[in-house]
């Protein structure tokens, strides 16, 4: 009963929104589906990396999963297919049930050139908080020269 109020707490809509915003700079394309049908405790992402792969993420309070290569689908063939075999047939298969805890890890795992975007507004921000500084500490040494 408390996992349930857990769920319902869970806004799919203001995170498919915040992930969003979190991650367009580091994808070539990321937006809500259409095309799958949400409900209040999953919605489906559609993605495009930097390097032109697509999938469709499931987001849930779990996490998030890859559930196909390609937009508005969910691969129901290679779910069936672990369930047949196993697990027994190589990595892949456990792949496609990996359950990523942020939309970063998802990134990580699926696209090298994300962290190497992610990496360089990092930078880029650590440069202009620098530069801030800089300027602040500037003002208050004229700030000083002119009580003297």
């Amino acid at each position: 009963m408390e996992e349930e109020s857990e769920e319902q707490e869970f806004n799919c809509i203001d995170e498919a929104n915040a992930i969003i915003n979190d991650v367009k700079a580091h994808v070539a394309e990321i937006a809500i589906s259409s095309k799958m049908v949400s409900s209040a405790t999953q919605i489906y992402l559609n993605i495009r990396t930097i390097e032109s792969a697509t999938c469709c993420v499931e987001v849930t309070s779990r996490g998030f999963k890859i559930v196909s290569s390609q937009y508005d689908t969910i691969d129901e063939d290679k779910a069936l297919k672990a369930a047949l075999l196993g697990n027994g047939d190589g990595a892949e298969p456990e792949d496609d049930e990996e359950i990523f805890e942020t939309p970063y890890a998802l990134l990580d795992k699926i696209s090298p050139r994300y962290v190497e975007s992610f990496g360089n507004q990092l930078c880029q921000q650590l440069r202009q908080l620098q530069q801030m500084r800089t300027e602040f500490h500037e003002e208050d040494e004229e700030e000083e020269e002119e009580e003297d």
